[in-house]
């Protein structure tokens, strides 16, 4: 006998389409958001329960370049039987909704959105999430996506404000962390992880001390020229 798992609106999962997507579970009550390679959701069979694409369709650039057929795309999306968040509602997608731009502007300040997940999550968090978690969102520096991971992570850092738990899965993910010196999970300043400090305040009993050494006298070291 089949069921159907009972969605938690409260619970969402935000996928996009880099590594680490196919850690979503198969089985879940979360609502799971999915982002424009729906092919992917039924490869890996995630049922989802929002398909967002921020592009306008015609527009897109494989259909463009012909790549893809529009009506094609169409009769994928409407195959699908979920609701399509978009910018515009379209006529030949009944279950199309436009994405609630001015409710969010008139929520949260000036809208800023460089690419489709940061209105995932800002949909999310109107729809009274209290947990989001993203799976495949890697926002890579060495990409196009490092230049939208800023607006990523400050749609994630109005969620935390908020009281939204957010949890970040796959290895590949750069978010909320960084490759350089100041980042790789080293928070700056302390060079060094926050599980890392914690340990060593418990190994010292509470408290990090330091020798600040005296100032070297760089004085000898300047060679005059004259």
């Amino acid at each position: 006998m089949s069921f159907e798992i009972r969605k938690d609106p409260k619970r969402v999962f935000i996928c996009g389409t880099g590594s680490g997507w196919e850690l979503v579970p198969k089985e879940s009550s979360a609502m799971v958001y999915c982002l424009n390679d729906y092919i992917r959701a039924e490869r890996y069979g995630v049922k989802m329960d929002r398909l967002f694409i921020m592009d306008i369709l015609d527009e897109k650039p494989q259909i463009v370049a012909g790549m893809d057929n529009l009506g094609n795309v169409i009769k994928r999306i409407n195959d699908l039987k979920v609701p399509l968040i978009a910018p515009c509602r379209y006529e030949e997608i009944p279950l199309s909704e436009e994405f609630p731009i001015e409710e969010c502007a008139k929520r949260f300040g000036t809208p800023y959105f460089s690419n489709t997940i940061g209105y995932m999550i800002a949909y999310a968090i109107m729809q009274g999430a209290e947990e989001i978690e993203t799976f495949g969102v890697n926002q890579a520096s060495s990409s196009e996506y490092g230049m939208e991971k800023a607006a990523t992570e400050y749609w994630l850092g109005i969620a935390v404000g908020c009281g939204i738990k957010v949890t970040i899965h796959g290895d590949k993910s750069e978010l909320l962390t960084n490759k350089t010196r100041w980042g790789a999970g080293l928070l700056y300043g302390y060079n060094m992880p926050f599980e890392a400090i914690a340990r060593e305040k418990e190994r010292l009993g509470g408290l990090i001390k330091k020798l600040i050494l005296p100032p070297r006298d760089v004085s000898r070291s300047v060679r005059k020229i004259n």
